[in-house]
């Protein structure tokens, strides 16, 4: 069949439109074993994040996603803070791939190739850092506690408990031009595997930025279509109006 234009557009203006990838957002709730090795309020006053508005961790995420991130320790943030500013700071980020490993059989004729394992490739996020520099504080220490310079023993991922993990279960989600929700995948088990080298220049007038390569186990696909009203009031009136206005329908 030959290509008709009018036919392209009709379809994809059924569709609602081409999806943007500037309609995203990533969740990364910071991880319950910084809440052993350094308090809460150190850490604020280590990394210089301003004083949170927001009283409740999970009550919080969940009202500017309109969706719950789960129950387990790795889906709940120990810092509504952090989380909130660096969802607000990532510029760029990668919807997950997903491969298999395969090999060759010939039983007769042909070669066919057969999967025997999954294979999860790490993703790249990237954040605007501000003058006080509080995105790359976080991550080299995040850093820290997986791999301590003192002794270089690395600590077990899981920890002695639910509440001593450094690895956390990040959402990035996709959304349309009318905010809702249309695709979005969780990182099982997530943790930063590089921070990249920052580059300086005197003739470089531009802003700092921060790449993070991350680690995960595995990820899963959620297919959730609900208009999120909570993050579509926060983006025109503040996140303030997310309090007052039911979330989803």
């Amino acid at each position: 069949m030959s290509f008709t234009p009018s036919l392209f557009f009709s379809h994809i203006r059924g569709k609602g439109g081409p999806a943007r990838p500037c309609r995203f957002q990533v969740v990364i709730p910071i991880p319950q074993a910084f809440n052993n090795y350094i308090q809460n309020s150190i850490i604020e006053k280590v990394i210089n994040f301003p004083n949170s508005i927001f009283n409740d961790v999970t009550n919080v995420i969940n009202t500017a996603l309109g969706q719950t991130l789960g129950t387990d320790a790795q889906s709940i943030s120990s810092n509504s803070t952090m989380t909130r500013y660096l969802s607000l700071q990532c510029e760029d980020a990668e919807l997950p791939g997903k491969g298999l490993y395969t090999f060759d059989v010939n039983v007769y004729g042909p070669t066919y190739k057969v999967p025997y394992k999954v294979s999860y490739q790490p993703i790249t996020l990237t954040f605007l850092c501000t003058n006080e520099f509080e995105e790359r504080k976080l991550f080299d220490k995040w850093m820290e506690i997986i791999a301590p310079s003192d002794t270089n023993n690395m600590r077990f991922p899981k920890g002695t408990g639910n509440n001593d993990s450094y690895m956390t279960n990040i959402k990035i989600i996709q959304y349309d031009d009318n905010i809702t929700q249309i695709y979005a995948t969780e990182l099982i088990d997530a943790f930063p595997l590089a921070i990249y080298s920052q580059r300086l220049n005197w003739g470089d007038g531009d802003f700092h930025r921060l790449s993070i390569n991350m680690a995960y186990h595995k990820y899963k696909v959620i297919y959730d279509q609900s208009l999120n009203i909570g993050e579509a009031a926060s983006s025109y009136l503040g996140t303030l109006a997310t309090q007052f206005i039911p979330q989803t329908f």
